[in-house]
């Protein structure tokens, strides 16, 4: 049995290194656009979640960093349309500071933290550069989808493409729902978290190959806000009814058994169909700066947590006492955080609350926004949550004028962006999907002064529909 593991385990590092190989097919045979987002889609659904290389002076090498440096070494070969459009000044600030926070931290964390007989590292120099190479990478995703994927078509390529890949993706899924969560231990002789984590409502929550099942139901919630904007707009997925993606995939988000997912589906899902673009826009905005001073909300009380509580109640006793316990570990989490509020702690759990005498981690973090916060402060925190709000504020003039199909695309965007930053608050699953997709929506585009005056007026000959709204260059 230990042989056949490690042969298993052999084939999950020979997958993860054979990806460029992979990605180098996709662009020899698809256009770029296409190629892009689908190397990063499939690179990530497929390979093997908790697997990664560990070497000196770099950051982990794993599936994330090899989809990312792959598909963007694949698009700077193969070129693309001009760049057009402005990113401003305050995006590159934010981004910089995101890079650069983990080297923030290390500056005061650079000495051994000793609770009772608990000993933990410092978080050095060398820390702080591997985790700001890390974050390169991360914003090479963010790139990705500014560059290459900020069209008309790119953007309506992102939507698509992640309709099907869910859509191909539920066949594994129905197969986990009824015969648990195996996929991975079957393809590459391990499993990724507990199988009790996987256990829920009387039947088990799919995961595939990502690493929980919290983060595929997130994925699914996702998609079927894609789904219901392109049923909206009557664009056709693998050639079925315009309708018949967003109605088969309602069942699959239930079969995935995560309420937060259920509730952002159909919390966004009715405003992405009935709304206008503009205000889909105003509303993604608005949630995110609210993510953005969420920990100071949190500081001064600003936040009614007992309603929340009582809502919980409302629902089961069990969701009430699981709240409950989040919420009072994000307070003990919070005032650890505030006593370095600029650059956090640092890495190797330093962020996190320990108790003295029996030297052990008293402490649950679920939320991503207080790992962000505690790890690296108030720099690094908004320099992550901040480049997600401006990409968002910045298509607050496209949408106004820019035609009704890529208005209602890009929109759609925004408020998928805005689900998952949301979800960062109650969990932690912050993926390179998210940086392409605001990626794709941060580039400020120059409307042409025929499609102010009139945007019901048809594109120039030369020029496809989608693409009208990002013909004049800077």
């Amino acid at each position: 049995m230990q042989g056949r593991g490690a042969i298993a385990n052999s084939f999950a590092y020979v997958a993860l290194f054979a990806w460029p190989i992979v990605a180098g097919v996709m662009f020899a045979r698809m256009r770029l656009e296409s190629a892009a987002i689908w190397s990063l889609l499939a690179g990530y659904l497929l390979l093997p979640s908790g697997v990664g290389v560990d070497l000196p002076l770099l950051p982990p090498i794993d599936k994330s960093n090899v989809v990312v440096l792959s598909t963007l070494l694949f698009c700077m070969a193969k070129g693309g349309a001009p760049k057009r459009g402005s990113v401003g000044i305050l995006l590159p600030i934010l981004a910089a500071a995101y890079i650069l926070a983990p080297i923030g931290a290390s500056f005061g964390n650079s000495y051994e933290l000793r609770i009772g007989n608990l000993s933990l590292p410092g978080y050095y120099l060398l820390d702080g550069v591997k985790g700001s190479i890390n974050n390169f990478i991360q914003l090479g995703a963010f790139y990705i989808g500014m560059r290459y994927l900020s069209s008309g078509t790119g953007r309506l390529e992102i939507l698509k493409a992640f309709v099907a890949a869910m859509l191909i993706y539920s066949l594994p899924m129905l197969v986990e729902a009824r015969l648990s969560p195996q996929m991975h231990r079957w393809v590459y002789g391990f499993a990724t978290s507990s199988f009790a984590t996987q256990v829920r409502w009387g039947g088990y929550r799919p995961s595939v190959f990502l690493p929980q099942g919290l983060q595929l139901a997130l994925f699914i919630a996702m998609a079927l806000i894609a789904a219901f904007v392109l049923a909206r707009a009557r664009i056709r997925v693998l050639r079925l009814p315009p309708w018949a993606p967003a109605i088969y995939l309602t069942p699959i988000l239930v079969l995935c058994k995560t309420l937060g997912a259920v509730i952002y589906a159909f919390a966004f899902g009715p405003i992405a169909i009935f709304a206008r673009p503009s205000a889909c826009v105003k509303i993604a905005a608005a949630l995110l700066i609210f993510v953005c001073a969420y920990p100071a909300l949190r500081t001064q009380s600003l936040i009614p947590v007992e309603s929340v509580l009582g809502a919980a109640q409302n629902v089961s006793k069990d969701r009430a006492d699981s709240f409950l316990v989040r919420i009072s570990n994000e307070k003990l989490l919070m005032d650890k955080a505030n006593q370095k509020p600029l650059f956090g702690w640092g890495g190797w759990g330093r962020n996190r609350v320990y108790d003295q005498w029996v030297s052990k981690d008293i402490t649950i973090t679920d939320g991503g926004w207080i790992i962000y916060f505690g790890a690296f402060g108030w720099f690094g925190y908004l320099g992550l949550f901040g480049m997600f709000a401006v990409s968002v504020l910045r298509l607050n003039s496209f949408v106004k004028h820019a035609n009704d199909q890529d208005a209602k695309v890009a929109a759609a965007l925004a408020l998928i962006v805005a689900a998952n930053i949301i979800d960062m608050l109650p969990n932690a699953n912050l993926t390179l999907l998210t940086f392409v997709i605001a990626g794709s929506i941060a580039r400020k585009v120059v409307l042409a002064r025929s499609t102010r005056k009139s945007p019901r007026m048809s594109a120039p000959n030369h020029l496809p529909q989608s693409q009208v709204a990002q013909h004049v260059p800077f």
